[in-house]
């Protein structure tokens, strides 16, 4: 690339950052230099692991899981710093005919690469270079194994076959020699390496002659590098800053865009507009000299050049004066989903999204794992987006993975581009969040749309599918209240209970007085059973069954009784077909302020971000500390940790007015295992997704597991606050506790 140029100062800076010495078993001497691919990753050649070992330079024989010492000559001069390498992938050395092992004294050969492992990532400013094929030409730059900056040899690629290049030198400055090899092959104008140094051709002994060869080395170019450590299946990971590698068939897709590349930029002027404000976005510098760069290297760009691709058509797509400029587009923008470069979004529409995605996971972990399941039922989705919850520092990832899902399967009119997964998502989560956040989403997706070309009907009806599927609601169906006490001499296992049926009127009819007999878990679950069943609008939605119980009872598992009849096909715990949730106002009424503040947080409960009460909250008082301050409105509050832990927490929890608290009832309470009862997302469908959680949780026994809910609903009253109405005499007739009431068993 002439035209487009790298950004920076120093234009080897990339290069020098990714150079690796590989040094000799005693420290003493550089056997040879090395590139950092990425991650733990270094390459270099297979001669200078043997230089290092002391062998032959060009043996074949594998030497096994050896370990070298290396250094990055960017972090520390010399030998400091040296940090041991692991080899992991072997290619030997073999004759140039691909026919056996290399000849003494041969001038060229194949193969002779290796790559090394460190035990861990080096820090900046060692980082991965951008790569690209090697063609005759060039202008590169090597360096001396041990980094230092004035042994930098220049050189340029005089024959190049796609698999060895020659190299040509002139008589001023540094030389190719000892030392170099495994080094990168830096192309300024580039901004990428373009091979690695391999070896060079030296004078034959005796006088020196005018026609003997003179400063010529040659080296292995990048096409034939890939195609090696594909073959040993120790590719890098296409991650160099600014752009991914080529991969296999880019060059004929280059080739098929010079053509609307030229219907749509054939005008000099218009093209170096364009591609001035391409390099802009994409951080490349361009020249300012009038010129523009040929259609061929704009191509290239395209091609290789992360996001390019969509941010060149970003600019395009307003000044399209026609449906034959669209289609010649949309030619370019199907090529481009061949190539690993181009992406779905341009640099400034993945910048935005990434901004309101962050922004929204802060707030609802729970929304984009949500909203992907539900507009892509039949996608097998990344994993960062099947968990319960998406971690903000996750979102460029599940980005990146979304933009790689072609579109959906739903008809489009005219043979219109189908609509992206990743836009069909940003949908499903406008829907759900509405508000000026909706809006500002689905302005985002419908600029993505109109720019790809996506027919408007389209977008609608997804759009209306994401607005159908955010309106559902589970709805306001049966509500029963129970109030479990024991006398001191029950049976431990034993519980009186009181129940009452909420009818739509706010009025309550109690069914079971709390005097009775003590009776067993299963009693109790079938008398719920019985009372849920009978009650107005049973059947419609899934009824509440809010337990009020004694402090030292919060730990019940109230949600497995069964309440099964004896001739019933399957069990029938209540955490399974109702909303079972607890209460527990005794410990709030031991607050002074405590009605106050339920009342506040319940109000904020769908504005308030839920507080994780885990290991980072070190006692009660930092919990306390935490609810008066930067959680003041919290209406939610998630507690793991130890048993003894969680009751203190969970205690103090409700004294100060929390009134949902979600924690997991079972040894040893592993934070992880809650994820599957959607603690994080929208907070009234939460008791609908501890139901879903516990269904899975029953049915199978590798899910340990047991969520357990308090769910204080200010509107809801408690026992001792019902007006009671006696259910012969009708609604009207309301009366106090004290006044009788109608009694079942």
């Amino acid at each position: 690339m002439g035209w487009f140029k790298a950004p920076g100062a120093d234009p080897s800076a990339d290069a020098r950052g990714a150079l690796v010495r590989v040094l000799s078993a005693d420290r003493g001497r550089t056997a040879g230099a090395g590139v950092y691919l990425s991650g733990r990753r270094l390459l270099t050649c297979a001669h200078v692991v043997n230089a290092a070992l002391g062998l032959r330079m060009l043996s074949p024989r594998d030497p096994g899981p050896v370990t070298l010492d290396v250094s990055f000559p960017a972090l520390a001069p010399g030998t400091a710093g040296a940090r041991q390498a692991r080899l992991v992938a072997w290619v030997p050395p073999r004759a140039a005919d691909r026919q056996g092992p290399v000849a003494d004294g041969s001038l060229e050969w194949g193969g002779d690469l290796a790559v090394l492992e460190l035990d861990e990532e080096p820090p900046p400013p060692v980082g991965p270079v951008r790569w690209l094929d090697m063609r005759a030409g060039q202008l590169v730059r090597a360096w001396y194994g041990g980094g230092q900056p004035f042994s930098y040899a220049d050189v340029q690629v005089g024959s190049c076959d796609g698999r060895i290049g020659y190299l040509d030198g002139q008589l001023s400055g540094a030389a190719v020699d000892d030392g170099y090899s495994g080094g990168p092959l830096w192309s300024p104008a580039d901004g990428a390496a373009v091979g690695l140094v391999m070896g060079r051709i030296t004078p034959p002994d005796g006088e020196f002659d005018t026609q003997h060869t003179v400063r010529r080395s040659w080296g292995l170019t990048w096409q034939s590098v890939r195609q090696e450590l594909l073959r040993v299946g120790a590719a890098p990971d296409p991650a160099p800053p600014g752009a991914r590698e080529p991969v296999g068939g880019d060059e004929s897709v280059r080739d098929m865009m010079v053509g609307p590349l030229h219907a749509l930029l054939g005008d000099p002027t218009v093209r170096a507009a364009h591609s001035t404000a391409l390099g802009a976005a994409l951080g490349l510098r361009t020249r300012a000299d009038g010129t523009a760069p040929s259609v061929e290297e704009l191509a290239v760009v395209l091609c290789t050049v992360e996001r390019a691709l969509p941010t060149l058509a970003e600019s395009l797509a307003p000044s399209l004066g026609d449906a034959r400029g669209r289609a010649q587009l949309d030619r370019l923008l199907a090529l481009g989903r061949l190539t690993d470069a181009a992406g779905l979004l341009s640099v400034a529409e993945h910048r935005a999204l990434l901004v309101k995605w962050d922004h929204l996971t802060r707030q609802d972990p729970g929304l984009l794992p949500r909203a992907a399941t539900a507009a892509l039922p039949y996608v097998d989705l990344p994993r960062s987006l099947t968990a319960a919850r998406l971690d903000p520092d996750d979102v460029p990832g599940a980005v990146r993975e979304l933009e790689e899902w072609p579109g959906d399967g739903s008809p489009v009119p005219d043979e219109t581009p189908r609509l992206p997964a990743l836009l069909r998502v940003v949908e499903y989560a406008a829907a759900e969040t509405g508000g000026i956040a909706c809006q500002a989403l689905q302005e985002w997706s419908g600029r993505v749309a109109d720019r790809l070309g996506i027919h408007p009907s389209a977008l609608g009806e997804r759009r209306a599918d994401a607005a159908r599927w955010s309106d559902r609601s589970a709805g306001t169906g049966v509500r029963v209240l129970v109030e479990l006490s024991r006398h001191p001499k029950d049976p431990a296992d034993r519980y009186r209970c009181a129940v009452w049926r909420m009818r739509a009127d706010g009025t309550a009819a109690r069914t079971a007085a709390g005097a009775e007999r003590p009776r067993t878990g299963r009693e109790i679950a079938r008398l719920v059973r019985e009372v849920a069943g009978g009650a107005e609008g049973a059947g419609q939605n899934v009824a509440l069954v809010a337990v009020s119980v004694a402090p030292d009872a919060l730990h019940l598992p109230v949600d497995e009784w069964d309440g099964a009849s004896a001739d019933e096909f399957f069990p029938a715990p209540l955490g399974e077909d109702f909303h079972l949730v607890l209460r527990c106002p005794q410990i709030r009424r031991r607050s002074r302020t405590g009605a106050g503040d339920l009342k506040r947080r319940w109000g904020a409960r769908h504005q308030s971000e839920p507080l994780v009460a885990d290991h980072h909250v070190s006692d009660e008082m930092e919990l306390i500390r935490l609810l008066k301050t930067t959680h003041y409105d919290a209406a939610r509050v998630i507690v793991h940790g130890p048993p003894g832990g969680r009751t203190r927490l969970l205690h103090f929890c409700l004294a100060m007015g929390v009134p949902i608290v979600l924690w997991d009832r079972a040894e040893p309470g592993d934070a992880a295992l809650l994820d599957g009862a959607g603690p994080y997302g929208p907070v009234d469908e939460l008791p609908e997704r501890v139901r879903h959680f516990r269904v899975r949780a029953y049915m199978d026994p590798e899910v340990p597991a047991r969520p357990a809910l308090v769910w204080e609903d200010a509107e809801l009253p408690l026992p001792d606050e019902l007006q009671l109405a006696d259910p012969s005499r009708g609604p009207e007739a309301i009366a106090r506790p004290s006044e009788g009431t109608d009694q079942a068993t």
